[in-house]
């Protein structure tokens, strides 16, 4: 039975006649605070020693001045549940109101001016929680700033909640000693996620897009919106990849196989090889869908946005909205089409023509890769064309694009040894890794700057490698020491394995400045019959070889090398030595389109700052907290640390410059927030499958087919089927199945593009607002 202790003003106890010691967290009745909220968090904590989750029930305020005359803290137990209207539920919630009668009633003192506890009743008409779980009591779990700092950290770094959590209680001793549960872990996420897009999700894209802006001038971002204001594609690209497109984006791989969120917006990215022969990315496109006129769109403000500087070259798949936006936009720009989707193509068109004889994949790769003469290609295709029925479409169409991807007209381009969108792909695969099709925009943006710090790791990584390794030479002669000072690791590489390829070839004289060069075959028996002519300029120290490598590669073939050695010529002439494959490709000042110098990484000084920061309060924490007082000492100065903190930002942030403030978020229309324009969303998340996983799936559902057929007839019916006869039967399968094996391992390396839905666009009038 409940026991209320019950006062008169006379039997007030004094403050100074307060118990004090090992039970002062037990409240007494007299006990004086000098807030409403100090005496909640007495409550508060006496609650989580008990076993009981506190609450604030009623209150009464002063009609003359507000201030709350008396409170009441109550057990969460305290009443009885509500009945809803609406019937029964079916799943009805275990009850947790008991009338619990234990309280805390606080009455206020206008003399003294704070509050006093006037009634406290203790008992409780239910089971109290034991000490090892109080710190799941819903009101003994608080999500701390220091808590909420680790979350925004964990979930910026992609570290899943459950594994977080984990990590947090690991830190602290035990998940029991953390301040929350995992359930408000994910709740405090969820309710951040909300914050962020409470004004829709165009505000919150342009606020994070101006706060990059704010971070560094020289990010740049342009959104489209049509007719009715809404925001339709978007482009962007931060300080380095603009200071990388500046040096690096001679050559381009455009992709956009990944789409983002339910409406499946197309995303794209640019992509590209910097100096150790890498992937670096030059910018990205978010667009409402993918017709010709939104292509055209980006191409153009790509272009804009990297100082009006367009491509040499650019490889993309073969999708014609694509090919004539480039055409229209980059007259200048070769467009090359990716030998991967042709390949997966092939497969699906032409896997069943394939004979023990007639190999049709081997013999259309060959066409693709292995022919250097145009009328080798052209005798190679017509044998390939009469090994096909005259009903197959997909061989005339992919021969009118001849000169995008057969080898003997793509050896006059400039390719870097890029001859597919296996750049962008693989980018894509990352992003995959990282995100899933149903984030918000907002987490989306933020993952992929995930994925663009990861490559720069990566290049970090081997630049440190380089910086303390020597090549390894094979041979020592003073052109491959000129190689090995001034290339990259991967450059010198293949520039060493075509210096080995010009020692074991043969040179003939046929004039002065004409050679012929031709190396062993495999065999060593024999000279190769395919020699390569080239041509030798004494006078300007120029080298020209038919097989156009320097011109598609940027490092001379084993042709020229053959003869430079012949001519007594021991070191590269500085005209052959391209900036971009050497150590000192990032040297040089960039410029953005609004001539300020690139500034590539703000943030570098203030992580190093932080680090050295973290690791001062690190060795002070470590220090300080075996020892009671020494924390308590180290507490205070650090509380008052912080408010000096406090007031010198503030300081700053009222005389700073107003030049340096964010540019304002645009006015869309009157009266209205602007928003991205919505599509229809796809049905199902089931991956894009290529050419050649439908004939695989094909094959081996009939070959599955076949098999259950047997084993039923085999079961259930006369032994009419001998082993041998059942393995003769699967053996056509067999066979093509291990073809398309060996031509999907061969494959398998790329990343398959995922599903992309072509909605056209109604809008006419397409203006562009810009950043």
């Amino acid at each position: 039975m409940e026991q209320p202790i019950s006062l008169d003003g006379e039997d007030i106890q004094n403050e100074k006649d307060q118990p004090h010691g090992e039970n002062d967290w037990i409240p007494q009745l007299g006990m004086v605070f000098e807030t409403e909220e100090q005496a909640w968090q007495f409550w508060n904590r006496y609650a989580g020693k008990i076993g009981f989750s506190a609450r604030k029930s009623y209150s009464h305020k002063s009609r003359t001045d507000s201030v709350v005359t008396s409170r009441v803290f109550v057990c969460s137990n305290q009443g009885q549940r509500q009945e809803k209207k609406g019937g029964n539920p079916k799943n009805p919630r275990a009850e947790t109101r008991t009338g619990c009668k234990a309280r805390l009633i606080l009455k206020f003192i206008r003399e003294s001016n704070h509050y006093r506890v006037s009634d406290f009743i203790s008992n409780h008409n239910h089971l109290l929680q034991n000490p090892e779980a109080c710190h799941m009591i819903r009101s003994q779990r608080e999500v701390t700033e220091l808590a909420q700092f680790e979350i925004d950290l964990a979930d910026e770094s992609g570290i899943r909640p459950k594994q977080a959590y984990e990590l947090m209680g690991r830190q602290v001793g035990g998940q029991t000693n953390l301040s929350m549960t995992i359930i408000d872990y994910r709740n405090y996420l969820r309710d951040k996620r909300r914050r962020v897009l409470i004004s829709g999700e165009a505000v919150a894209m342009l606020k994070y897009f101006n706060d990059r802006t704010l971070e560094n001038p020289s990010f740049h971002h342009v959104e489209q919106v049509d007719e009715f204001q809404e925001v339709t594609n978007i482009v962007w690209a931060d300080a380095r990849m603009i200071a990388d497109y500046a040096r690096f984006g001679d050559v381009v791989a455009f992709d956009t196989t990944f789409g983002t969120n339910k409406e499946y917006r197309p995303f794209g990215v640019f992509v590209g090889f910097n100096h150790f022969r890498e992937s670096v990315i030059f910018g990205a496109t978010l667009l409402y869908d993918s017709t010709k006129e939104s292509f055209e769109w980006v191409f153009k403000t790509f272009v804009e946005i990297h100082n009006q500087k367009a491509p040499k070259t650019i490889f993309t798949d073969q999708e014609a909205a694509i090919g004539g936006a480039i055409k229209n936009v980059l007259p200048e720009t070769i467009h090359g089409l990716c030998t991967w989707h042709i390949m997966e193509n092939a497969t699906a068109h032409l896997l069943s023509y394939n004979r023990n004889e007639f190999n049709m994949l081997a013999k259309f790769s060959a066409c693709m890769y292995e022919y250097e003469d145009e009328a080798e290609f052209e005798e190679a295709f017509n044998e390939l064309k009469r090994n096909v029925k005259d009903d197959n479409e997909w061989l005339p169409k992919i021969y009118k694009k001849k000169e995008q991807w057969a080898f003997c007209y793509m050896k006059n381009v400039l390719s870097l040894g890029m001859r597919s969108t296996q750049l962008s792909e693989s980018i894509n695969s990352d992003i995959k890794y990282y995100l899933n099709s149903n984030l918000d925009i907002i987490r989306f943006f933020k993952n992929f700057e995930r994925v663009v710090d990861d490559k720069r790791e990566n290049e970090k990584k081997s630049e440190f490698d380089w910086r303390r390794t020597q090549p390894r030479m094979k041979v020592n002669v003073p052109i491959l020491v000129q190689a090995g000072s001034i290339y990259t690791p991967k450059i010198f590489e293949l520039f060493q394995k075509e210096y080995e390829l010009s020692m074991a070839a043969e040179i003939k004289v046929v004039t002065n400045n004409e050679f012929m060069v031709a190396t062993w075959s495999a065999d060593h028996s024999s000279f190769s019959k395919k020699f390569h002519k080239v041509l030798w300029d004494h006078a300007n120290t120029t080298i020209f070889c038919g097989c156009k490598k320097f011109e598609r590669m940027g490092i001379l073939c084993w042709h020229a090398l053959k003869v430079l050695d012949a001519m007594n010529i021991k070191t590269l002439p500085e005209k052959y030595i391209w900036k971009r494959w050497t150590r000192e490709a990032r040297e040089g000042t960039i410029e953005d389109r609004n001539g300020r110098s690139v500034i590539e990484d703000t943030r570098l000084d203030m992580a190093r700052r932080n680090r050295d920061l973290c690791r001062k309060f690190m060795k002070i924490a470590s220090q300080a907290s075996p020892d009671e007082e020494v924390s308590l000492f180290v507490n205070g100065v650090l509380e008052r640390l912080e408010h000096q903190v406090e007031e010198k930002i503030q300081k700053k942030a009222t005389t700073a410059d107003i030049s340096h403030q964010a540019p304002p978020v645009p006015n869309f229309v009157s009266d209205s927030q602007p928003h991205l324009k919505k599509k229809n969303g796809t049905k199902g998340s089931k991956r894009h499958r290529s050419g050649a996983e439908i004939v695989r799936k094909k094959i081996q559902k009939k070959a599955t087919r076949k098999s259950t057929r047997k084993e039923t007839c085999k079961d259930n019916l006369t032994p009419t089927l001998t082993q041998n006869s059942q393995f003769d039967d699967n053996a056509s399968y067999l066979t093509l199945d291990s073809q398309l094996d060996s031509h999907w391992t061969h494959f398998s390396s790329f990343a398959l593009p995922s599903p992309r839905f072509e909605i056209i666009s109604t809008s006419q009038n397409m203006s562009t607002f810009a950043r």
